[in-house]
């Protein structure tokens, strides 16, 4: 065999390989995290005060879960005037297992998400609500199991 055709067989698994990538790359879902993502982008200094709201308080995580619940536990403090509030688990693996609900003001601390509606897997939880006039803040993983 000579160089020839070392040099067609080189360029012809080198395309192979290409046009092998390509259709890897055309299955692929891209679903983003955030539909509006470029907008929650420019607020995202609001989000930031948030965060530090909630840290000068406490720095505890606020997700943990029971053997048939989810639960949200508002740290003391950030609860007693809540005006509004709302909760974002977002599937990373597919935006159909997405789940968004308002934490109503009820005087309690304690928020309960049934595991029966939720799949399996890893959520990216985002915990939003205001205290009188103050917002908080806070993003954490959880893993459903």
């Amino acid at each position: 065999m000579n160089w020839g055709h070392k040099i067609a067989i080189v360029i012809g698994v080198f395309l192979a390989g290409m046009l092998g990538m390509v259709y890897v790359a055309s299955i692929q879902t891209n679903d983003m995290v955030d539909d509006n993502y470029y907008q929650k982008e420019l607020e995202y200094q609001q989000i930031i005060d948030a965060q530090n709201n909630l840290a000068a308080i406490s720095t505890d995580n606020i997700m943990s879960q029971t053997m048939f619940d989810v639960v949200i536990t508002l740290p003391l403090g950030t609860f007693e005037q809540l005006v509004k509030g709302h909760v974002e688990l977002l599937k990373s693996d597919t935006k159909s297992g997405d789940v968004q609900m308002d934490i109503k003001p009820d005087g309690y601390n304690r928020r309960t998400i049934p595991k029966s509606t939720l799949a399996k897997g890893t959520y990216k939880a985002r915990v939003r609500w205001t205290n009188g006039d103050k917002e908080f803040y806070k993003e954490e993983t959880v893993m459903i199991q």
